[in-house]
């Protein structure tokens, strides 16, 4: 169980600046979303900031951001999937020093083309990652707030195309489908992992506001989450929120993410900082992420013990890989930390890094995209990820699709992303 807000806010004081935000995420959560949510949209009538319009600058800012976030989470997949689940020095070895999308091809990967994984072997193919986080698009274009996790989990059940999507992550949708468990509390004996990058759209629809942006993907993320990867995936998107800030920086994202981390992730992620911080290479960073930062197993808990030591193996050729959020999205914040605001540095060290390099990458670029906007993207790799999958689709219209939701719900303001 859950520690009381009391008790939690107590354990949090060695975390620098968390302990007054931890304490009102708890406070909110107990009041209950409904009740939280009335009081903050209260305040909002009388405090209210201008909205973005369509056709002026700070709208055009906003999407120039939005659409770097957007593709650049499709970049992270599509050049991350046709390695994912192997050893670092695997990669090295079967793929050398690449420097644009691969094909999906078995071998030298390790996974077939099928539903739930890539479609195509096209060089700039998306994986399963994208194509959920396109459903969670779809819930935001065709329902209305507030958004609740009985409504997601209820839209995607009826809507959402399961054949492109982790196996793992449709199982609890079909518990709550037959009246096993709700949708607010699926997640505490669901098996962790996986799902770190779905999110963005959460935080393109809260851009600038990073708080805002963490109390709903703590909410919706229970159908698949415990207590601690809600909080480490909250804070990940508190992040992207705090990219799309005018003057932002990978600084303030860090600072963002760890800020809005209880204990323990706020732990893992300074412990992965600090590796990246320290790392004059890319080989110096892949050992000691690999030396020091590998997860396989983690309490659900948000004020836990820090996870066992994993030895690492100095090469394997097979699956090497854990979907833990305590490895993987401190991972991601290691590689735009040691990226320096380079796109080619920040995705390819990631990606070649293995593990679960889609889903890593996909986080790490998005951060990275909405703190630079699109143009900080190569444009053949714009070009590529758009193109290679207009089959299934527009990934472009797609996110003026999401924009429209975010002018139309008022959901952000002119002073959070100009501040």
């Amino acid at each position: 169980m859950e520690k009381s807000g009391q008790d939690n806010c107590r354990r949090v004081g060695h975390v620098k600046d968390a302990s007054l935000q931890y304490c009102r995420r708890e406070f909110m959560k107990r009041m209950g979303l409904a009740t939280a949510s009335a009081a903050v949209a209260g305040l909002g009538d009388v405090f209210a900031a201008p909205l973005i319009s369509k056709g002026t600058p700070e709208f055009d800012f906003y999407r120039d951001r939005a659409m770097g976030c957007w593709l650049g989470a499709a970049i992270g997949d599509a050049m991350g999937g046709p390695v994912e689940c192997q050893h670092y020095k695997r990669i090295e070895r079967h793929y050398g020093d690449f420097t644009d999308f691969l094909p999906y091809k078995k071998p030298p990967g390790l996974l077939d083309l099928r539903p739930g994984y890539a479609l195509y072997a096209t060089p700039g193919s998306i994986t399963d990652d994208t194509f959920i986080r396109l459903d969670l698009t779809r819930f935001y274009l065709h329902t209305e707030p507030p958004y609740t996790p009985a409504q997601l989990a209820d839209y995607l059940l009826k809507h959402a195309d399961f054949s492109n999507w982790w196996g793992q992550a449709v199982k609890v949708l079909r518990r709550i489908e037959q009246g096993q468990v709700s949708a607010e509390e699926a997640g505490l004996d669901h098996i962790q992992g996986g799902g770190g990058g779905w999110w963005q759209p959460v935080a393109i629809l809260h851009a600038g506001d990073p708080a805002e942006a963490s109390k709903q993907a703590q909410s919706l993320c229970r159908i698949w989450k415990a207590p601690l990867e809600r909080d480490i995936l909250s804070s990940v998107v508190a992040g992207q929120a705090e990219a799309f800030k005018r003057g932002s920086s990978i600084d303030s994202v860090v600072q963002a993410v760890i800020k809005d981390s209880g204990p323990l992730a706020a732990k893992l992620f300074e412990r992965a900082v600090d590796i990246a911080s320290k790392a004059d290479s890319p080989a110096r960073l892949y050992e000691q992420l690999y030396n020091n930062a590998l997860v396989d197993h983690c309490s659900t808990q948000i004020d836990g013990p820090m996870p066992e030591h994993v030895e690492p193996l100095d090469y394997a050729d097979g699956f090497y890989s854990s979907i833990s959020f305590a490895e993987q999205q401190p991972w991601a914040l290691a590689y735009l930390v040691f990226g320096k605001a380079d796109p080619e540095r920040t995705v390819l060290t990631a990606v070649k890094g293995g593990r679960d390099a889609d889903s890593i990458a996909t986080n790490t670029a998005s951060w990275l995209g909405a703190i630079s906007g699109e143009s900080v993207w190569p444009k053949k790799w714009r070009q590529n990820v758009q193109e290679a999958n207009l089959i299934e689709v527009d990934l472009r219209k797609t996110l003026d699709d999401l924009l429209a939701v975010a002018l139309k719900n008022g959901s952000v303001r002119t002073e959070k992303i100009m501040p």
